[in-house]
This record gives structure tokens, C-alpha cells and sequence, in this order.
């Protein structure tokens, strides 16, 4: 009797073992399927976003501003900045004033790093630079400035004359002069173009030089970091090319890029940077816009279609959208994975698929477009007024 009763015991406890496995196992299926569920509605919800058209807008918030006939706006990653020939104001996107420096320019050059920016004068010898946070200070040189770049931490490189001789000067953060390279045409060639890294590492020059009669340029990389402090001239590496190459730019600290008149090239490294693709152009490139992810190139369309064309690369090389377009833009700007496109009072938006988000008239003077946190969101700003946009 007694080992009957333990039987029965043991497969009561079988079938109340059965029933929690049986209960965890449903509570789990409940939950798959509820997480699947979940998954198709966001998928559902991302695509439906992602082909989503918008027709009109709004103005969500409307903050007045007055700026001279012949200033000029751009954005310092998110500041509006203001500049003529008699100074320069920063304002956020609600029209606070940030700061405010006064000089005298007959031909402003203005170098930019996200919030950082650099003026000099074209042929002075004075640079003057501030972040989105206030005035960092002067740099003054010995010689006439013919081009400048600016590091996020406030470092300048300056390209200038000196008759037969072009030097590059680098001034770090507290306005020193910490490096000079001393270039000649029988060296080096001249400098063109220069950019620095966001980090102020890394500096990158196009030189131009003559080549039994024709052109070649080099494009050169220098290391101001412990890893070029034994090279000479802090020389990394440099690559030479049959062609004009007038534009070259940080994308990031460890990459870079250079637009020729035959091609688009890519370098990566932090600290020696070497080539990582190239793409060949067969159109003249008319406008050159670069996020820390894409280069936008913008030329006329040759197949008539449209009058512009606007092609847009990943650092591998790969084309990530193609669109003709006619809209007379001043300015392309590249957030995430999203092109905005604007002229004096229309704008035109795409995303990396293709897909046209929006086309039309926003009924303004247009200065300047700041996107947004997304596709829908942005801030427009004209000589009298900064206004919060929404797509509708």
C-alpha cells in the first residue's frame, strides 16, 4: 500500500511539472509572437516613414532677426552665422545672440569645422577665431593669407606668400605658431586647397605643379600627432595625380577625400591615412557638399532631363543616389541619410532610396536650411526671420 501511495504521488508531481513547463512554454510562445508582432508593426511603421511624401508644411515657431542687405549666413553646425565685411555675429535657432566681432575685410575667407570657424582676410595678415560658444581669439601672420582651415579645437593652418616661397603656418589652440612647412613651385608645387581633421591631428594639402608641360597635383598628408613628430615636415604620405585637384576635406578624423577633374578619391587612417577607393567622374563638377558619411557632387545633366545632377558617394566609392533635378540651389546639405536641396525660396528633399520627400515652394527668401532630427523637421532662416519648419 504504502509504495502505491508513493506512485500516485510521484505522478501528481509529474503532471503539476507537466503543467508549469506547459504554462512557461506558452507564456513564451505569447511572447514570441507578441515581439514578432511588434517587429512587423516597426518594420511596418519604418517603411511606410521611409516612402512617406510630404505636400505642404507648416511654421511650428517664428523668431524675427534683421541682418544687412549684404551679409551673408551660414550654418555652424547648428548656430546661425552671420558675416560681411565688417564682422561676424553667431545666433541660435530661436535668434539668441551668442557673440559678436567686428573687423575689417576687403575679401573674407571663412574656413568651417562643425562649430568652428576662422575668417581672414584675402591678402591681411589677421584671423580671427570663434566657436558656437564665443570668441577663441587672434592669430596674426607675417605674410599675406591666401587660404585657411580650422580644426574644431580651434587650431589654423594658413597657407602664405612670401614672393618665391608659400609656407604653411599652424597655429594650435592658444594662437602659437607650432609648425611651419616652407613649400616652393620646384618642391612641392603650390597649395591650392588645405583641410585639417576634426581632432587637428592630421592636415591635408593639393599642391599644383607643372609637369613637361602640363599639370599634376600631389595630394600630401602631414601628422602633428607623437606619430610624425621624427618625419620630416611631419610628412605621413602623399599621392600624385595626372589632373587638377582643387578641393580637398576632412570628412572625420580618420577620413578624408579630394574632388580632381577626372575623379573622386577616398583616404582613411587616423594617423597615416592611405587611398581607399577612387571613383572616376565623366562630368565637370560644378558644387561639392560633404557630411562626415557622404560627398555629394553636383554638375550639369548631360542627358537633358534636368539642368543640375546631383550624384552622392559613400566612402567605398558606390554611388548611393543619383537624381537629376532643375531647381537653381544654393546650397545642398547632407544629414543622416537624407539630401536637402534649396534655392532662393524652394526646396527640394530626398532620401538615399530615391524617394522625393518633398518639392515645393516655401514661400520665402531662403538664407539658410538647418535640418532637423528628422526628415520632416527643419529650420529656415531668411533676413527677417528664423523659422521652425514641418512637413506635412
Amino acid at each position: 500500500m504504502f509504495g502505491k501511495k508513493e506512485k500516485a504521488e510521484g505522478r501528481e508531481r509529474e503532471h503539476y511539472s507537466d503543467k508549469i513547463v506547459k504554462h512557461r512554454l506558452h507564456r513564451l510562445y505569447q511572447g514570441a509572437l507578441a515581439a514578432v508582432a511588434l517587429a512587423a508593426v516597426a518594420v511596418a511603421l519604418w517603411i511606410t516613414q521611409k516612402n512617406r511624401v510630404y505636400t505642404e508644411y507648416t511654421v511650428v515657431e517664428s523668431y524675427e532677426r534683421t541682418v544687412a542687405a549684404s551679409a551673408k549666413t551660414i550654418a555652424l553646425g547648428d548656430y546661425i552665422l552671420t558675416y560681411s565685411n565688417d564682422g561676424a555675429s553667431c545666433f541660435d535657432t530661436k535668434g539668441k545672440a551668442i557673440w559678436n566681432e567686428t573687423f575689417e575685410m576687403q575679401d573674407p575667407i571663412v574656413a568651417t569645422c562643425n562649430t568652428t570657424v576662422a575668417f581672414g582676410d584675402y591678402n591681411g595678415r589677421k584671423i580671427y577665431v570663434m566657436n558656437g560658444q564665443g570668441i577663441l581669439g587672434e592669430r596674426t601672420t607675417n605674410m599675406p593669407i591666401r587660404a585657411l582651415a580650422v580644426a574644431e579645437n580651434g587650431v589654423v593652418a594658413a597657407v602664405l606668400d612670401d614672393s618665391d616661397v608659400t609656407w604653411i603656418y599652424f597655429f594650435n589652440s592658444k594662437g602659437e605658431v607650432a609648425v611651419r612647412i616652407r613649400t616652393t613651385m620646384s618642391q612641392f608645387g603650390y597649395p591650392i586647397d588645405i583641410s585639417l581633421s576634426p581632432n587637428s591631428n592630421l592636415a591635408m594639402v593639393s599642391f599644383l605643379a607643372e609637369d613637361e608641360g602640363s599639370v599634376k597635383s600631389s595630394v600630401a598628408f602631414y601628422n602633428f600627432g607623437e606619430v610624425g613628430q621624427d618625419e620630416v615636415d611631419k610628412y605621413m604620405s602623399g599621392y600624385d595625380y595626372q589632373a587638377v585637384v582643387p578641393y580637398v576635406r576632412f570628412m572625420s578624423s580618420e577620413l578624408a577625400f579630394a574632388v580632381a577633374d577626372d575623379r573622386l578619391a577616398f583616404y582613411e587612417g587616423a594617423q597615416k591615412p592611405v587611398s581607399k577607393s577612387e571613383k572616376l567622374l565623366e562630368d565637370e563638377v560644378r558644387s561639392v557638399y560633404n557630411s562626415e558619411t557622404y560627398v555629394a557632387l553636383v554638375s550639369y545633366d548631360t542627358t537633358g532631363s534636368h539642368k543640375y545632377m546631383i550624384n552622392v558617394y559613400d566612402s567605398t566609392g558606390e554611388t548611393r543616389l543619383s537624381r537629376g533635378f532643375d531647381l537653381e540651389y544654393r546650397n545642398v546639405v547632407l544629414k543622416g541619410e537624407n539630401v536637402y536641396i534649396y534655392g532662393e525660396s524652394e526646396c527640394c528633399v530626398y532620401n538615399m532610396s530615391g524617394v522625393e520627400k518633398y518639392n515645393g515652394a516655401m514661400n520665402e527668401n531662403i538664407s539658410l536650411l538647418i535640418p532637423g532630427d528628422s526628415i520632416g523637421r527643419f529650420t529656415l532662416v531668411n533676413q527677417e526671420s528664423i523659422n521652425a519648419i514641418e512637413l506635412k
